[in-house]
Protein backbone atom coordinates (compact mmCIF):
# COMPACT_ATOMS: atom_id res chain seq x y z
CA UNK A 1 0.00 0.00 0.00
CA UNK A 2 1.38 2.98 -0.98
CA UNK A 3 -0.55 5.24 1.65
CA UNK A 4 0.68 4.35 5.24
CA UNK A 5 -1.68 6.16 6.98
CA UNK A 6 -4.62 4.32 8.24
CA UNK A 7 -8.05 6.49 8.75
CA UNK A 8 -8.36 5.67 12.00
CA UNK A 9 -7.76 8.30 14.76
CA UNK A 10 -4.45 6.72 16.05
CA UNK A 11 -3.64 6.79 11.69
CA UNK A 12 -4.59 9.92 11.19
CA UNK A 13 -2.73 11.33 14.18
CA UNK A 14 1.02 8.87 15.46
CA UNK A 15 1.89 8.77 11.81
CA UNK A 16 1.97 12.43 11.41
CA UNK A 17 3.31 13.54 14.74
CA UNK A 18 6.07 11.25 14.12
CA UNK A 19 6.64 12.46 10.54
CA UNK A 20 6.76 16.05 11.87
CA UNK A 21 9.04 14.71 14.81
CA UNK A 22 11.01 12.95 12.00
CA UNK A 23 11.39 15.80 9.62
CA UNK A 24 12.90 18.15 12.43
CA UNK A 25 15.49 15.72 13.14
CA UNK A 26 16.14 15.22 9.33
CA UNK A 27 16.57 19.10 9.17
CA UNK A 28 18.89 19.43 11.88
CA UNK A 29 21.05 16.81 10.32
CA UNK A 30 20.92 18.77 7.12
CA UNK A 31 22.20 21.80 9.52
CA UNK A 32 25.09 19.99 11.04
CA UNK A 33 25.99 18.82 7.61
CA UNK A 34 26.19 22.07 6.42
CA UNK A 35 27.54 23.48 8.75
CA UNK A 36 30.74 21.26 8.67
CA UNK A 37 31.28 22.80 5.31
CA UNK A 38 31.26 26.20 5.51
CA UNK A 39 30.82 29.44 7.84
CA UNK A 40 27.18 29.18 9.10
CA UNK A 41 26.88 29.77 12.63
CA UNK A 42 27.40 27.74 16.12
CA UNK A 43 24.84 25.46 17.28
CA UNK A 44 24.23 27.65 20.26
CA UNK A 45 24.00 31.05 18.12
CA UNK A 46 21.39 29.35 16.72
CA UNK A 47 19.34 27.79 19.76
CA UNK A 48 19.32 31.40 20.35
CA UNK A 49 18.15 32.97 17.85
CA UNK A 50 14.97 34.14 17.13
CA UNK A 51 12.65 35.31 14.22
CA UNK A 52 10.66 38.65 14.71
CA UNK A 53 9.01 38.51 17.82
CA UNK A 54 9.07 34.37 17.88
CA UNK A 55 10.95 32.51 20.43
CA UNK A 56 14.26 31.57 20.27
CA UNK A 57 14.93 28.23 18.45
CA UNK A 58 15.15 26.68 21.40
CA UNK A 59 11.91 26.70 22.40
CA UNK A 60 10.53 25.89 19.39
CA UNK A 61 11.16 21.80 20.05
CA UNK A 62 9.57 22.05 22.97
CA UNK A 63 6.50 23.90 22.29
CA UNK A 64 6.55 21.09 19.53
CA UNK A 65 6.40 18.00 21.00
CA UNK A 66 4.74 18.84 24.62
CA UNK A 67 0.96 19.37 24.18
CA UNK A 68 0.83 15.81 22.65
CA UNK A 69 3.39 14.13 24.99
CA UNK A 70 1.87 15.95 27.70
CA UNK A 71 -1.67 14.32 26.75
CA UNK A 72 -0.22 10.84 26.20
CA UNK A 73 1.25 11.33 30.01
CA UNK A 74 -2.12 12.56 31.19
CA UNK A 75 -4.10 9.53 29.73
CA UNK A 76 -1.60 6.76 30.42
CA UNK A 77 -1.22 6.01 27.13
CA UNK A 78 2.87 5.71 26.88
CA UNK A 79 4.71 2.71 27.43
CA UNK A 80 7.58 4.97 27.35
CA UNK A 81 8.92 8.13 29.62
CA UNK A 82 8.62 11.38 27.79
CA UNK A 83 12.13 13.45 26.98
CA UNK A 84 12.43 16.15 29.62
CA UNK A 85 10.65 19.61 28.34
CA UNK A 86 13.69 21.80 29.39
CA UNK A 87 14.49 24.32 26.27
CA UNK A 88 18.17 24.35 28.12
CA UNK A 89 19.47 22.40 24.52
CA UNK A 90 23.52 22.75 23.82
CA UNK A 91 23.69 21.50 20.28
CA UNK A 92 21.84 20.39 17.20
CA UNK A 93 22.54 16.73 18.52
CA UNK A 94 20.54 17.08 21.63
CA UNK A 95 17.69 18.62 19.99
CA UNK A 96 17.55 15.38 17.97
CA UNK A 97 18.10 13.36 20.40
CA UNK A 98 14.78 15.26 21.78
CA UNK A 99 12.94 14.48 18.98
CA UNK A 100 14.42 10.92 18.86
CA UNK A 101 12.81 10.41 22.51
CA UNK A 102 9.23 11.95 21.56
CA UNK A 103 9.39 9.29 18.48
CA UNK A 104 9.93 6.60 20.72
CA UNK A 105 7.36 7.33 22.99
CA UNK A 106 4.80 7.61 20.11
CA UNK A 107 6.24 4.12 19.22
CA UNK A 108 5.45 2.64 22.60
CA UNK A 109 1.62 3.34 21.99
CA UNK A 110 -0.75 0.49 21.37
CA UNK A 111 -3.23 1.62 18.71
CA UNK A 112 -6.32 -0.17 20.05
CA UNK A 113 -5.62 1.63 23.59
CA UNK A 114 -4.87 4.71 21.98
CA UNK A 115 -8.46 5.24 19.50
CA UNK A 116 -10.35 3.70 22.80
CA UNK A 117 -8.99 7.22 24.40
CA UNK A 118 -10.32 9.35 21.51
CA UNK A 119 -13.21 11.00 22.96
CA UNK A 120 -11.49 11.17 26.79
CA UNK A 121 -10.73 14.52 28.15
CA UNK A 122 -7.38 15.20 29.58
CA UNK A 123 -5.61 18.17 31.40
CA UNK A 124 -3.19 20.42 29.86
CA UNK A 125 -0.91 22.30 32.26
CA UNK A 126 0.57 25.55 30.47
CA UNK A 127 3.56 25.76 33.53
CA UNK A 128 3.99 27.20 36.46
CA UNK A 129 1.63 30.22 37.57
CA UNK A 130 -0.73 29.95 34.30
CA UNK A 131 -3.53 27.88 34.04
CA UNK A 132 -4.53 24.21 33.36
CA UNK A 133 -6.87 23.67 30.21
CA UNK A 134 -8.95 20.57 30.56
CA UNK A 135 -9.35 19.40 26.75
CA UNK A 136 -13.52 17.67 26.58
CA UNK A 137 -12.18 14.74 23.58
CA UNK A 138 -8.68 13.73 23.10
CA UNK A 139 -9.03 13.51 19.32
CA UNK A 140 -10.91 16.89 18.88
CA UNK A 141 -7.61 18.33 21.37
CA UNK A 142 -5.17 16.42 18.68
CA UNK A 143 -6.71 17.45 15.29
CA UNK A 144 -7.86 20.65 16.19
CA UNK A 145 -4.61 22.38 18.34
CA UNK A 146 -1.74 19.75 18.52
CA UNK A 147 -1.11 18.71 14.86
CA UNK A 148 -1.34 21.89 13.77
CA UNK A 149 0.69 23.75 16.04
CA UNK A 150 3.32 21.14 15.74
CA UNK A 151 3.29 22.37 12.24
CA UNK A 152 3.88 25.43 13.05
CA UNK A 153 6.84 25.07 15.57
CA UNK A 154 8.66 23.17 12.89
CA UNK A 155 8.06 25.54 10.29
CA UNK A 156 9.75 28.19 12.77
CA UNK A 157 12.79 25.98 13.42
CA UNK A 158 13.01 25.62 9.51
CA UNK A 159 12.48 29.34 8.98
CA UNK A 160 14.71 30.50 11.62
CA UNK A 161 17.58 28.11 10.55
CA UNK A 162 16.81 29.77 6.69
CA UNK A 163 17.39 33.02 8.56
CA UNK A 164 20.63 31.87 9.81
CA UNK A 165 21.93 31.09 6.37
CA UNK A 166 21.15 27.70 6.10
CA UNK A 167 19.83 26.14 2.37
CA UNK A 168 17.38 23.98 3.42
CA UNK A 169 15.81 22.60 0.61
CA UNK A 170 12.10 21.16 0.52
CA UNK A 171 12.92 17.58 -0.20
CA UNK A 172 14.37 17.81 3.48
CA UNK A 173 11.40 19.20 4.56
CA UNK A 174 9.16 16.88 2.94
CA UNK A 175 10.77 13.76 2.73
CA UNK A 176 9.38 12.09 5.81
CA UNK A 177 5.79 12.50 5.12
CA UNK A 178 6.43 10.65 2.03
CA UNK A 179 5.31 7.15 1.43
CA UNK A 180 8.53 4.88 -0.18
CA UNK A 181 6.35 5.07 -3.27
CA UNK A 182 6.08 8.38 -3.00
CA UNK A 183 9.90 8.70 -2.98
CA UNK A 184 10.44 6.31 -5.27
CA UNK A 185 7.61 8.26 -8.15
CA UNK A 186 9.41 11.70 -6.94
CA UNK A 187 13.54 9.76 -8.09
CA UNK A 188 13.73 11.23 -11.59
CA UNK A 189 13.76 14.76 -10.26
CA UNK A 190 16.93 13.90 -8.18
CA UNK A 191 18.67 12.15 -11.54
Amino acid sequence: MSDPVTYSFFGTTVPVLRSINTTAINTLRAAKDEQSKGSLPSDLEVLDSALGDMMAFRMQPVLLVKFSLTALDFLKLSKTDAPAMNPGFKSFDEVIEFFEGANKVLDSLDEKEYNDAAEKGCDISLGTGKPTLHMTGFADYLHGFVIPNSYFHLNAMYMILRNAGFKLGKRIYIGAFMSNQQQEDWAVLRR
